[in-house]
């Protein structure tokens, strides 16, 4: 049976992750970059790893690449962690919860939030095109869609409009294009144009 939640533990965990980064404009009381890599090796896994960012979803992380104190301690206490060994016990949970529809949603709206330029609206299409990989890894239009973006690029940015629909066309159009219906299309202009892209493709 593992041990009850400990605050102080907590923090002293957190403090173990931070002051390794080479930026100055990260905060001392931050987990940044350097951190979080070091994070990833003490759990094993990957940094590309979807891990991080469900991690960062249940930390309720503001701003990427970055995890501050009053995140870490308030995400750690509800989710009863502690210290290395309990977090990797728990990270393959926390991503198989992923498999609820429901919960999906949440998180790869969230995802947006974390990713985007936290002076800006939108997601720089290099930073959608990393995120896309990582969330939506294996599911219908992921790759095509991504090599879409990144071959045409027909956006410098992916707003959250677009974003958002993107996962309800994953879900809803058949990997084929068979059941997208150009007249009555309602999706944003981007989701027409790699239908476009697909149907010039195939010729």
């Amino acid at each position: 049976m593992s041990k009850p939640f400990d605050p102080k533990k907590c923090l002293a965990w957190f403090k173990t992750y931070t002051g390794l980064e080479e930026d100055d404009e990260i905060d001392a009381d931050q987990i940044g970059p350097g951190g979080i890599t070091k994070l990833c090796e003490d759990i094993n896994v990957s940094l590309d790893a979807v891990d991080m960012l469900v991690l960062a979803y249940h930390l309720q992380a503001d701003t990427m690449p970055i995890f501050t104190k009053e995140e870490w301690i308030k995400g750690m206490t509800k989710l009863g962690i502690d210290s290395t060994e309990k977090l990797r016990a728990k990270m393959p949970s926390l991503v198989a919860a992923l498999q609820d529809p429901k919960h999906f949603k949440e998180f790869y709206r969230y995802v947006f939030m974390f990713a985007k330029d936290s002076e800006q609206k939108c997601m720089p299409l290099e930073t959608a095109c990393a995120m896309l990989g990582t969330v939506m890894k294996g599911r219908p239009h992921e790759k095509r869609f991504v090599t879409y973006l990144e071959a045409k690029r027909p956006v410098k940015v992916i707003n959250k409009d677009q974003w958002y629909n993107f996962l309800d066309f994953s879900d809803s159009i058949a990997e084929d294009l068979s059941n997208y219906d150009p007249i009555g299309s309602a999706w944003p202009v981007l989701m027409d144009e790699y239908v476009e892209w697909r149907n010039e493709e195939s010729l």
